[in-house]
Formats: structure tokens, C-alpha cells, sequence
């Protein structure tokens, strides 16, 4: 090989990192990691005394929440637009679709407090409502999350088989990060408790 030679495989070579490390510092598209602890269930007890109704009619508020961490590990900013958690309820007798959205963001320590009175909660624990987070660079942001939807009339007795699911800019489609399995009994819409969800594959992996 010539000297030329050799000079232009050096200046390709040079271009080719210079190229690499540009990527690599500026244009390293926007990168998703999605870390959560175990969603956490409840089921608050809505009666005429708070509702205001006069009928006497009580009904019940399903809630989830759940700690999220959202890690951009590309260069280039990028939003999560939405979470969801997706539960597929199967009773006795019929089987049912529910839909969990995002409601608000709450200080973490002054929910657990008071996670059994609601209407404690919602006043003295919540940050502000759930809107898209957008990451910068590298960037990172950690949330605890309530998640909820519509009130449910009656009792439920069966199982709940649930995903978490995120969707973020970078794909424009809901994208599963865990599933889970949690019996749902009539005793737990008169307790004033929270239910930890089953998660198969972490207690696979606990297994001595």
C-alpha cells in the first residue's frame, strides 16, 4: 500500500469516528426506558353522606397507582404521551374490558399516608393532573401516578388479568411493560385496604 494510500484510509477512518461520535453525543434518536414498581389496587366506598345523592345509592371508585420512571437514553428530546393500565375482568358470569387513565400526580409520602381516606388524599397529596412528559436528552423524570376509570355500580367477584401499557412519540403505539393478575373478591369493597397485583414473572425469578 502506497503512502497515499495509507493517508486517505487515516482520514476515512478519522471521518468514520468523527461521524460515530457526532451520533453518539447529538443526534442518537430518543431512547424510551420505562422502570415502575408494582401498581397498587383500591376501592373507595362513595356514599350518599360524601356524594350528596339523595336516592341512597353507593357506589365504588377503582384506583390504581403506581411509582414510573421515564429514562431517555437517546441525545435527541422525546415525549411520553400516555399510560394506561388495560384490565380484563372475568366473573362468574360475564366478562368485562376497563380502562385505567392517568388522573393525577401525587407527593408519594403524603399519599401512603392517607391512601385509605380519599378525600384526605385528593386534597393534601396531589401535585398537579397528568399531562404528556417530555424528556430531554438524557434526561430522566420520576412520577407516582393515580390511574382510575368510570365508577362501578355493584360488587364484582372474579379475576382481573391487567397490562401497563406506555406510548411515547418515538412509536405511536401502545407498548406493554408488564402484566399482571389480581383476584377481586366482594370483601374488598367494604375493606379500607390496598391490593398488591401478582406479577408471574418476578416471582418466577424469586424462586430459589
Amino acid at each position: 500500500m502506497t503512502t497515499p494510500e495509507v493517508a486517505l484510509v487515516i482520514s476515512f477512518i478519522a471521518l468514520l469516528v468523527s461521524v460515530t461520535m457526532l451520533w453518539m453525543n447529538s443526534l442518537k434518536p430518543f431512547n424510551l426506558r420505562v422502570l415502575h414498581d408494582t401498581p397498587t389496587f383500591a376501592l373507595y366506598k362513595i356514599t350518599p353522606s360524601i356524594s350528596g345523592t339523595k336516592d341512597g345509592k353507593i357506589w365504588w371508585i377503582p384506583s390504581f397507582d403506581v411509582g414510573l420512571s421515564f429514562h431517555n437514553l437517546g441525545k435527541i428530546p422525546g415525549e411520553v404521551m400516555d399510560i394506561r393500565i388495560v384490565g380484563e375482568f372475568k366473573g362468574h358470569r360475564s366478562s368485562k374490558t376497563y380502562v385505567f387513565y392517568p388522573q393525577w400526580i401525587v407527593d408519594y409520602p403524603a399519599f401512603q399516608k392517607n391512601r385509605a381516606d380519599r378525600m384526605t388524599w385528593t386534597q393534601e397529596a396531589i401535585i398537579r393532573d397528568w399531562y404528556p412528559v417530555l424528556l430531554k436528552g438524557q434526561g430522566e423524570v420520576h412520577l407516582h401516578v393515580i390511574l382510575e376509570c368510570g365508577r362501578w355500580d355493584q360488587k364484582e367477584n372474579g379475576e382481573m388479568l391487567f397490562r401497563l401499557e406506555v406510548i411515547s412519540s418515538k412509536k405511536k403505539e401502545w407498548l406493554v411493560k408488564r402484566k399482571y393478575t389480581l383476584h377481586i373478591t366482594e370483601d374488598m369493597f367494604e375493606e379500607k385496604s390496598s391490593y398488591a397485583a401478582y406479577d408471574s414473572s418476578v416471582e418466577d425469578l424469586r424462586k430459589l
